[in-house]
């Protein structure tokens, strides 16, 4: 009988952890009112809910809104459980907002988390002040201050400073054995979401992907990170505005020769907004930069001839459309570039007559940092580090933002620009 008992308790128990939502992740959408919840059970939900409000409640006694969510698959091999998304809608704008996740048929939910709005239509060329963090190649398991552990308990620290995230590419370095090269390690992808849940459930995470997270098709990249893009199932690039700054994600695995799908949505994308919005800043960002100086084979301009292309097919519309930053990781290190087209350093950072380049691979990973340098170039700023850390993008006005990098080792600031919109 005590035995009977106790395998009963063992599968109430199995089964009530095997649907808490971990891994919990904000998302803008294409509509500034919305803000996309995703999170991760290994059971599905039976009748997955958000509840959201714009005052603190206690989820199964207050009345409050609920979105009922929609439940996932992996389709990947060694890959399981649900990623199961809702979209709170009818947002207002700089508004706090608090939200838990449940399952109505159970009456069981998580904590109360919360997040905040921003500006909503903002137009005319306007910018209310905000700031966001960016940085790329951050990953589960790397020793000392090659872990993520240190950035995103900065970022955290920082979180209340903060409107979003940005992690262009290269995320948890779930490929990094022969055996999970192609699907790869679901244990070491959770981990990874785990990890960043404290900033992930609090601030907007917007990502692009890198070479790490390709796998075998992309499709656990996307369907964990459901981006605001024409459709998720197929495409990872994609555009949002924020209190009047638009910001465009690409990706620099997929096709993006002239002609390609992605080389016409990005021109169409640039075109339309920036005939109707001439005095906007723009921020581009990928995971692989057009200009980096570590001794590696994407950083030597004779040799690496995907690198030509990419600078060939693209960087003409940087100039075209006066996008004014290009924020990028793929090399582990940090570095600055002068305003630049054609690899001629054209204007300053107070009159740039060229986009400005900034490398920011700098999150902590398995593989550790690049420390090794060509001779610096022409179009190089000088600034050129190996510490891990990450940027902070800070948008003082509607002419003025600052670029910042905040070295992990101490949570300082250790390199700070001032940047004046520039017209070309």
């Amino acid at each position: 009988m005590k035995l009977i008992l106790i395998f009963i308790l063992s599968i109430i128990i199995n089964c009530c952890f095997s649907i808490i939502p971990t891994s919990i992740r904000l998302a803008f959408t294409k509509n500034q009112d919305e803000v996309r919840v995703t999170w991760w059970t290994d059971e599905a939900m039976e009748s997955p809910i958000v509840l959201f409000n714009n005052e603190m409640f206690v989820p199964n006694q207050d009345s409050v809104n609920g979105i009922e969510a929609t439940v996932m698959s992996y389709d990947t091999l060694g890959f399981h459980g649900h990623p199961t998304t809702a979209i709170l809608t009818g947002l207002q704008e700089m508004t706090q907002y608090f939200y838990s996740i449940g399952n109505k048929h159970s009456d069981e939910y998580s904590e109360v988390f919360n997040f905040t709005t921003g500006k909503i239509n903002q137009i005319g060329g306007q910018v209310t002040p905000f700031s966001l963090s960016i940085f790329g190649d951050m990953g589960y398991g790397g020793k000392g201050l090659d872990s993520d552990f240190y950035t995103v308990a900065n970022l955290y620290e920082r979180s209340n400073d903060l409107a979003f995230n940005i992690h262009v590419g290269d995320i948890a370095y779930a490929d990094e054995t022969w055996e999970t090269a192609i699907n790869g390690n679901q244990t070491i992808w959770n981990q990874f979401l785990d990890s960043i849940n404290p900033v992930s459930s609090h601030l907007i995470y917007m990502t692009c992907p890198g070479n790490h997270d390709i796998f075998y098709d992309l499709s656990v990249y996307r369907r964990t990170w459901l981006m605001p893009t024409d459709d998720n199932d197929q495409v990872s690039w994609y555009s949002f505005d924020y209190n009047g700054v638009h910001f465009v994600g690409i990706s620099s695995e997929h096709d993006f020769l002239p002609l390609s799908p992605q080389h016409t949505w990005i021109e169409n994308d640039l075109k339309n907004f920036r005939s109707n919005n001439p005095d906007n800043f723009i921020i581009m960002f990928a995971h692989r930069p057009f200009y980096c100086s570590t001794v590696w084979n994407w950083c030597n301009t004779t040799e690496d001839y995907l690198k030509k292309a990419f600078v060939y097919s693209l960087e003409n519309l940087l100039y075209k459309y006066n996008v004014d930053m290009f924020i990028s990781g793929h090399t582990h290190s940090s570095e600055r570039t002068l305003p630049t087209y054609n690899g001629q350093p054209i204007g300053t950072y107070s009159n740039p007559k060229a986009t400005i380049h900034i490398t920011v691979g700098t999150g902590g990973n398995s593989e550790g940092n690049q420390h090794h340098w060509y001779p610096q170039p022409i179009w190089s700023s000088g600034y050129r580090i190996s510490d891990n850390g990450f940027g902070l993008m800070n948008f003082i006005n509607s002419t003025t933002l600052s670029w910042q990098f905040v070295a992990n080792i101490n949570n300082t600031i250790i390199d700070e620009i001032f940047i004046t919109k520039g017209q070309f």
